[in-house]
């Protein structure tokens, strides 16, 4: 498929058809039988439990199975019903569903930031890591895009927060979510369909079906697909003005040929369905299970996702940038002018293995292995549409415009992607009545490919094109890891945790190679096929159709100039550990206390010039940096409560923490090195000997305490009432290298505190930053205060059952990054908001089927999840959570 071509629809694949016949062809002999009436008269009696007590929910947040009330580890479990009921489908639904836990997107390489307590990441990369450990049914799943798949029959999301470094392991230093499909089950044949239909016209197919072939062997296979148009508006970006040139009133002016400014080599009007911010994706997931004998045990599964959607792009903040020059207008928030229209074709094969043997009694032994494979190619919209205001255009003269152009025409291309992991884990596990342990060794394997173009296609000087290629075809991970953890009874109600890991870390860039310019003084980037028709500085030199197939990212890494070969390795090693004390206080509460560790390795990047092209100032040139960066650490100390009131009709949990916070990793553009000038810096750039790079470095230490409360409670008889209450306190303790950058050159204008001064001294690690302690500051994704109310009501009219839901998330201010700016206009924060969702449902005795009417973000409030300045004036520009939506379900049970 060209380049240009358009998207393919994805939905009616050979798998997706063998996937839903499968689906199908599993269901028959349960239509035709009564043999899951066992099943049925179970479930039965467990709605009759939970109207009279709350039941018990079972966590593995140890890697045993555990009453989440007798865990002494901070872990929200949200049931599988519950997320369906509130229309998660993957893992961004989550954010604010559990105390301290906050998701956004990064939108040029569909990387998923995840938070919890103000520990993040923001390094998407193929080597990067996150913070926060994403595991599927306990296997470790290492690349951040894998966190868009879709989640569909689980059993439950588990959420761990804090350090959990001894048995979760690597990238952990946040917290864990471990994502547990449903298990196939031998006692019966049972399933689901469920037909969802919404505004924007959407459109979600669920399909659940468990094939008992015996008392021993099982089959659970299952099938989402889900479909929706973009809710913003999309344009065509057809816009043209042309360089301004000198003009007689000395104002410049315009020079319009009739010819887009931008780059038309993608450019086609595209439908609701194909815009940014659509929905194309569809999984399917075939699990067996098998006892193959009373000891020994089998599970397995192969899962397929395949997202066709076009992706996210930026937005402007209508609601600060109101009243300004740069405000929205008529069109509103959600609009956008694109000339490179979105295309996201990702593909996720996993398949899981787990064998367990139970060696006696107390002892058992288990092996997990998955194999992963992940494709992706994406382009994107990386300026949105964003341009300047005809008036603050600067003018070309024959020497060049070092200043606005006429145009802003960036992207960014993933040209191909191909990631593959290896995960294997061995654990033992031991229990008697007064101890129990688990002791295992952990293996990862990454090797990931990836041909990765960046775009700049009206540059200063003389507005010609400028870019990079990045061509990583052997980019690897590996890491090890042995570790045990104990629980030993000192007493009657006195328990001692005692946990270790020791792990290996290493990466290593096999052949990788760095290409291109971001220089534009010469046309190397038309690669022969275009000759610009001035003189540089005389005219403009392309127009969007000039560009053809045979420049740039899509004519391959050979047109783009100075190749820079990147082979590089590092490794890393480190010790993590738990300690922990539980005293039952009866038998339904309980207080617990621990101090837990977590480590995320260190990393590099792409072989830099840090002389930038020139000569450095202590002399010589070509001085290469693979921009080395360290480990970050998190030591978390807790103090715990957690118990059952009322004859089990009320749940309390309340934690204090206290957590440690050394080295963050921090990515963004960074000063790397200083190089000898020819010229004297202009005043509006005064550290212009400076080298700047896009990197990952450790800035500093942070402080986090905080109060996390949960509770559940069945008041009245078909009463349910749950929810939480998180106090935050996330600051920064030191970040001697802060550069305070933030929307400078707006700053008087919207009265907010000027930004600091350029240091200009010696210290390598500061020159060309403006200085500014922030210590004090809070932390991004780290709000204050955040709280939730849920609650739902059976009510029994006659024959049927009607439960309505309703549910409230409220959450303070919360700022992106570090500067904490407090400004209305251009202001560094979302502000406070509340958040409401609703449903209700309407079943007949038995619950053969039901219908449920439901609404998500029916305050409709526009909420950012990444932030980051305007490219062309003083907004900010940014992703959001999708608006109010609504929709009707109907599901019917067999």
């Amino acid at each position: 498929m060209s380049p240009a071509e358009p998207r393919a629809r994805r939905l009616m694949t050979p798998t997706a058809l063998a996937a839903a016949a499968l689906v199908s062809l599993l269901s028959l002999p349960a239509l035709a039988q009564t043999a899951g009436e066992a099943g049925k008269d179970e479930k039965k009696d467990a709605k009759k439990l939970e109207k009279t007590e709350l039941p018990q929910v079972t966590v593995t947040a140890t890697r045993v199975a555990t009453d989440a009330l007798k865990t002494p580890v901070s872990v929200t479990a949200l049931q599988g019903d519950e997320l369906v009921r509130q229309n998660v489908k993957e893992l961004l639904n989550l954010s604010g569903a559990v105390p301290n836990l906050q998701l956004g997107l990064s939108n040029g390489d569909s990387g998923v930031l995840a938070s919890i307590r103000g520990v993040t990441s923001t390094n998407f990369t193929e080597i990067g890591d996150p913070a926060v450990g994403i595991h599927i049914d306990g296997f470790y799943s290492p690349r951040p895009q894998g966190s868009l798949a879709l989640m569909f029959d689980l059993d439950q999301v588990e959420v761990l927060r804090g350090a959990q470094g001894t048995l979760f392991g690597r990238n952990s230093t946040a917290g864990v979510i471990n994502i547990i499909p449903a298990k196939p089950d031998f006692k019966s044949n049972y399933g689901w369909a469920s037909a969802q239909l919404g505004n924007y016209n959407a459109k979600q197919l669920r399909v659940v079906h468990n094939q008992s072939l015996g008392d021993n062997f099982a089959l659970r296979a299952a099938f989402m697909v889900d479909k929706r148009d973009s809710y913003i508006k999309q344009e065509q970006d057809l816009r043209d003005r042309g360089v301004k040139l000198p003009s007689a009133d000395g104002k410049g002016q315009f020079t319009p040929d009739g010819k887009p400014d931008t780059d038309q080599r993608l450019n086609r009007k595209v439908s609701a369905a194909d815009a940014y911010g659509n929905s194309d994706q569809w999984a399917a997931r075939l699990t067996a299970r098998w006892a193959i004998s009373k000891a020994l045990e089998w599970t397995g599964g192969f899962e397929h996702f395949q997202n066709s959607g076009a992706g996210d792009i930026g937005l402007k903040d209508c609601a600060q940038a109101e009243g300004t020059k740069w405000a929205c207008g008529p069109k509103g928030h959600w609009s956008t002018i694109i000339n490179v229209p979105g295309k996201i074709d990702m593909t996720i094969d996993t398949v899981r293995s787990n064998l367990v043997w139970k060696l006696d009694a107390q002892t058992e032994l288990g092996y997990k292995v998955a194999y992963a494979v992940q494709k992706r190619a994406q382009h994107h919209d990386d300026d949105g549409g964003q341009t300047w205001l005809d008036s603050e255009v600067d003018i070309m003269q024959p020497w060049g415009n070092w200043g606005r152009q006429h145009a802003i025409d960036q992207a960014s291309y993933t040209l191909d992607s191909n990631y593959k992991s290896w995960v294997h884990e061995f654990q033992l596990k031991q229990q008697t009545k007064d101890w129990r342990y688990v002791a295992g060794a952990f293996f990862l394997n990454e090797k990931n490919a990836i041909n990765f173009a960046q775009d700049n296609l009206v540059a200063a000087p003389y507005a010609m094109p400028q870019g990079q290629f990045y061509a990583q075809p052997d980019r690897r991970i590996e890491s090890q890891g042995l570790f045990a953890q104990g629980d030993l009874a000192l007493t009657e109600r006195l328990t001692a945790t005692l946990g270790v890991r020791s792990s290996r870390d290493k990466r290593s860039d096999n052949g990788g190679i760095s290409a291109g310019l971001w220089d534009a003084s010469t046309p190397w980037y038309y690669n022969g096929k275009f000759k610009p028709p001035c003189e540089p500085g005389l005219c403009t030199p392309h127009n969007g159709s000039d560009l053809t197939l045979g420049m740039g990212p899509f004519a391959g890494l050979g047109v783009y100039p100075e190749p820079v070969v990147n082979s590089y390795s590092k490794s890393w090693k480190k010790s993590t550990y738990r300690l922990g004390l539980q005293y039952d206080l009866n038998k339904t509460d309980m207080v617990f206390a621990s101090l837990a560790t977590g480590y995320r390795p260190g990393g590099f990047g792409d072989k830099f010039d840090t002389c930038g092209g020139g000569e450095c100032v202590d002399g010589g040139s070509k001085k290469y940096s693979f921009l080395d960066y360290g480990p970050e650490t998190t030591k978390n100390f807790e103090l715990g409560y957690k118990g059952r009131h009322f004859n089990n009709k009320l749940e309390l949990s309340a934690t204090y923490f206290n957590t440690q916070y050394k080295g963050m990793h921090v990515t963004g553009s960074t000063a790397v090195g200083q190089k000898k000038l020819t010229r004297v810096c202009a005043d509006w750039e005064p550290a212009c000997d400076v080298v700047n790079a896009w990197k990952t470095e450790n800035i500093g230490d942070a402080k986090i305490q905080g109060l996390e409360l949960e509770f559940k409670l069945l008041p009245w008889a078909g009463g349910n009432f749950s929810g939480y209450f998180a106090w935050l306190d996330a600051k920064v303790k030191s970040y001697p290298t802060y550069d305070d950058s933030w929307m400078c050159g707006y700053r008087q204008e919207f009265g907010a505190a000027e930004c600091a001064p350029v240091y200009l001294g010696s210290d390598p690690s500061k020159r060309g930053r403006r200085i500014l302690d922030v210590t004090g500051n809070q932390l991004p994704y780290a709000p204050k205060t955040s709280f939730a109310l849920n609650y739902s009501h059976d009510i029994q009219l006659g024959d049927f059952s009607l439960s309505p839901t309703v549910g409230m998330r409220h959450q303070s201010r919360m700022y992106f990054t570090v500067r904490n700016l407090d400004n209305d206009k251009i202001g560094d924060f979302q502000k406070a908001y509340t958040d409401w969702n609703a449903s209700i449902r309407l079943s007949p005795a038995g619950d053969k089927w039901n219908v449920e009417l439901w609404g998500t973000n029916l305050s409709n409030n526009i909420i950012k999840n990444w932030m980051g300045q305007g490219m062309a004036g003083g907004y900010t520009f940014n992703s959001y959570n999708p608006p109010r939506m609504f929709g009707v379900r109907a599901t019917v049970n067999y």
